[in-house]
């Protein structure tokens, strides 16, 4: 099989998945992404051997005839380096020594780094880590660099050389406090303009944030809003929007854990903002290194922990949803 220059390892792994499991959710889930990101991989998949390669029918996705013969032939090869990787030294946390250097904002870091440690202290106490907030728009630098080992973060454009794994798949909702005086179960795209928001970062933002995807769909519609103030840490919106007539565009995470403590209607967007997915990112120097493979596993484990754990906060909270994403001014 010769390989268009288009193929790499990661999108051959992707073929793999997509061919034993035969369905794209599934797939997604074996190679711990999320399923908008392995449709995007068949369909580039697609794309480079000309072929539907899935195709849907009453029994399920079944494979065409190209898609069996890539299918042997990736196999083999995924075994092959499944095979070379067990050859390389192992990584052992009870006796190894280690330091990993990881970007993350305040709210990324609170969410991983207390379960990191835990774990690390336990099992694996002469690895030291130290996390710092940067720009994450320098990303592909940082890594190739070597001035940080991973970074956790939410990114709009992500390096095409940059390996990648979404850790917490995430929506992103409207928070205004239970006792709004307009806002009732369902906020429209006048209401979202009509009342100033709590921003997070400063102006201009350093990050690829929710802040700017929310700017660039309302101009897109000749809008704006108001910023009634801009906070430092994302924690910090909830409380705000609770206390005043406020808006807070935010993950989901942040707003179920929030309304489990303060008086909030947790709300869809009125607008179309896609997901907010934290993922890690790291060089391909670093993708066969043990201690960092070792740091990658634990931090999926932890993200499947995370994942259970607001699944239940989730189903606790008292969510008021509108599906209203065309309201009209």
């Amino acid at each position: 099989m010769t390989l268009n220059k288009k193929v790499n390892l990661q999108l051959l792994a992707h073929l793999d998945a997509l061919m034993t499991e035969r369905h794209v959710s599934r797939a997604a889930e074996r190679m711990g992404i999320g399923q908008p990101a392995m449709s995007a991989a068949l369909a580039r998949l697609r794309d480079i051997f000309h072929d539907p390669l899935l195709i849907k029918t009453k029994r399920g996705m079944e494979p065409t005839p190209r898609a069996l013969e890539l299918a042997k032939r990736v196999h083999q090869a995924m075994a092959l380096i499944e095979s070379a990787s067990r050859a390389l030294p192992e990584f052992d946390p009870a006796t190894a020594e280690a330091h990993f250097r990881i970007v993350a904002s305040e709210g990324v870091a609170q969410l991983f780094i207390p379960p990191l440690m835990k774990v690390i202290r336990e099992h694996a106490q002469g690895v030291r880590v130290t996390v710092r907030q940067a720009d994450v728009r320098r990303t592909s630098e940082f890594l190739r660099e070597g001035e940080y080992d991973l970074v956790i973060a939410y990114l709009n454009n992500v390096p095409g050389e940059l390996h990648q794994t979404v850790l917490y798949p995430q929506k992103v909702c409207v928070i205004v406090s239970r006792d709004h005086p307009s806002i009732h179960g369902r906020i429209s795209l006048k209401q979202y303009v009509a009342f100033p928001h709590v921003l997070w970062g400063t102006e201009p933002a350093p990050y690829p944030t929710i802040e700017l995807v929310v700017d660039a769909q309302l101009a897109k519609r000749g809008l704006a809003r108001t910023a009634g103030i801009r906070v430092p840490n994302l924690l910090i919106s909830p409380a705000v929007v609770a206390q005043t007539d406020m808006i807070a565009t935010v993950p989901e995470r942040i707003a179920q854990m929030a309304s489990q403590n303060l008086s909030l209607q947790v709300l869809t967007p009125p607008l179309a903002l896609g997901a907010s997915d934290l993922s890690m990112f790291w060089d391909d120097r670093m993708q066969n290194d043990a201690a960092h493979a070792w740091l990658r596993l634990t931090l999926r484990e932890i993200a499947v922990r995370l994942k259970s754990e607001n699944a239940s906060v989730g189903r606790q909270a008292r969510v008021h949803v509108s599906i209203n994403s065309s309201a009209k001014i």
